[in-house]
């Protein structure tokens, strides 16, 4: 803005400059004009008053002595050059320089003009006898019979006549002078009186350019300064506005990305990583955090993955498939590459969207062979029951002892059948929140009490013995339904797989914030290769001894889920031939 008012100043001074130049010599002129005009006027009209005063209405030309005579008296009192010249042209008389010395007039313009008949001839050149510039006035001088008797001649120096020209000249000067020193004050005050607002302005816009939105102008100069200034008040606020906006849906939008169950990676045209969320990182097992403004395939290890990016980026359509990734972890994800376009149809970036469907898969699996189990199972005892009411209906009826032998057969199977219907039933209440989920508290130690009551004619049957220790009487805080469910079925295997004379034993203790329940048994174990299978429906370490048992495959699936929904957790400890320890660990308030 200086550089803004210096110019302004400069091409102002210029311009008065040129102007005064200019105006100062096109005064002078027209007023030295005017004033020799005038001046002229004065000396012919002095010139006419000197000839009214001679008395020459009598005289002849050689009278001329008597007239140059008054002439004298007259140059007294007038400072003008007076000439009388004679008919011939011969100087008769002269106020300013001898006659002598002075060449014939004759020829002279202003005497030519009288001459010529002319009442005043006028002229102005150099005096070649004085050196001056001198304006002249001449009248022929005529007497009562009309005969020019000779001429009368005023001059006076040009310099004289432009005194007053040049007072007017000094003082108009003056004028102008002090004229374009009050324009440059003025323009000097007007122009800091805007160009200070106007830098005030910059500095606010570039204030703004940096996202400071708290910069405001305040008023001090002219109404249209101002208004520019509150225009960008108006600016700043309506920038703050939408900043505000802008970033709370940043912070709306990050804190979506960032909670996202899905993995998302954003891959720019120049194959760089821009942004990745905390969920891309768990899917792919590993942290990409540090691999953003690096090339994507620096970052990721899956060939599959890298391959589907660049295949979007080659044919600009959305990608997506089922991928396996075997590192750092073997997982199923479902990726989808989709090209980011804006309205120009240019390719803006590319959002990889990676969600991991390992465990979808797992259950999809897992359901597979839930109803391939459930066929299975329900196959023998029904095949059995059909099998032996045909024999029976066939003529077996007949014979006592193996009517006997085949109704206690089918009575096994459907008590089997219905056990293993009621379990699957049970469970899939459990899983489909239709159990009651009422809590309350529940003293541990009566609920075990009470299993084993229940479980008395199988222990005594095997002459197992089952001690009981509750260290802490603990109480828990839980559906008392479920906490039977964990007992009975714990304790029914328990004293299923332990052979005759074994020992089962439960202890209940509370630790810190939770209580611990420990089932031991001296049964036939479990192979350590299968500790992590057992959980799953309808799975059997011992198939055929188990269907011998009663067992359904599904009880410790049941205790499984209870435990895990009432955010506990179950172990497994387990040798062949020497025993399995289950340890039941629960919160005592949930």
């Amino acid at each position: 803005m200086k550089q803004l008012r210096v110019r302004i100043l400069g091409f102002l001074t210029l311009t008065l400059v040129v102007f005064s130049i200019l105006f100062i010599y096109m005064a002078t002129a027209i007023i030295e004009r005017q004033a020799l005009t005038q001046q002229g006027t004065d000396l012919s009209v002095q010139l006419r008053t000197l000839e009214s005063q001679l008395d020459s209405n009598d005289l002849t030309e050689t009278d001329l002595d008597m007239i140059s005579a008054q002439l004298e008296s007259t140059a007294l009192v007038i400072e003008e050059r007076i000439t009388l010249i004679g008919t011939d042209g011969e100087i008769w008389y002269d106020t300013h320089a001898p006659i002598d010395t002075l060449e014939n007039h004759g020829d002279r313009p202003e005497i030519q003009q009288a001459i010529e008949g002319e009442a005043i001839g006028d002229f102005s050149r150099t005096s070649e006898s004085t050196g001056d510039t001198l304006y002249y006035v001449a009248t022929p001088l005529i007497n009562a019979d009309g005969s020019v008797i000779g001429f009368l001649r005023l001059s006076k120096r040009i310099e004289d006549m432009s005194g007053v020209t040049d007072q007017l000249v000094q003082a108009l000067l003056i004028f102008i002078v002090i004229a374009v020193l009050v324009a440059l004050i003025y323009t000097q005050y007007w122009t800091r009186k805007i160009t200070r607002p106007l830098n005030n302005i910059k500095t606010i816009a570039d204030v703004l350019s940096y996202q400071d939105y708290n910069v405001r102008y305040y008023s001090s100069s002219y109404k249209e300064v101002d208004e520019l200034g509150q225009s960008i008040n108006n600016l700043a606020v309506n920038l703050n506005s939408q900043m505000n906006e802008i970033t709370e849906n940043e912070l709306k939008l990050k804190e979506l990305i960032n909670h996202l169950v899905i993995g998302v990676l954003v891959v720019e045209k120049d194959k760089t990583i821009s942004m990745i969320n905390p969920a891309m990182t768990n899917v792919l097992g590993e942290d990409l955090f540090g691999k953003v403004d690096r090339p994507f395939y620096e970052g990721l290890h899956s060939s599959d993955l890298i391959a589907m990016i660049e295949k979007a980026m080659q044919t600009q359509t959305i990608q997506n498939r089922e991928i396996q990734m075997i590192y750092p972890k073997e997982k199923i994800v479902d990726v989808n590459v989709v090209p980011v376009i804006s309205d120009s149809l240019e390719t803006i970036n590319y959002i990889v969207l990676v969600y991991d469907i390992t465990e979808i898969r797992r259950l999809e699996k897992v359901r597979s062979d839930f109803v391939a189990n459930v066929s299975h199972e329900l196959r023998t005892p029904i095949t059995a029951v059909k099998g032996f009411s045909e024999t029976l209906l066939d003529g077996a009826l007949k014979d006592e002892a193996v009517l006997v032998e085949f109704l206690e057969i089918i009575y096994k199977e459907s008590s089997r059948l219905d056990a293993m219907v009621n379990d699957i039933l049970h469970l899939s209440k459990l899983e489909q929140r239709q159990v009651s989920d009422v809590r309350e508290k529940v003293k541990v130690k009566a609920v075990a009490e009470e299993v084993i009551q229940i479980l008395h004619q199988k222990i005594d049957a095997k002459q197992i013995t089952v001690q009981l220790t509750d260290r802490d009487q603990a109480e828990l805080t839980i559906d008392p339904g479920h906490l039977k469910q964990i007992f009975i079925n714990l304790l029914a295997n328990a004293v299923s797989y332990t052979p005759q004379n074994g020992e089962v034993s439960v202890l209940i203790e509370k630790i810190d914030t939770e209580v611990v329940l420990t089932i031991k048994d001296t049964g036939i174990g479990i192979p350590q290769d299968q500790l992590n299978r057992i959980f799953e429906r309808f799975y059997r370490v011992d198939r055929a001894r188990s269907r011998n048992m009663g067992g359904t495959g599904l009880g410790l699936s049941i205790v499984k889920w209870i435990v895990e929904n009432n955010n506990g957790r179950i172990e497994v400890e387990s040798t062949e031939h020497k025993g399995s320890i289950f340890r039941v660990i629960l919160p005592i308030s949930n």
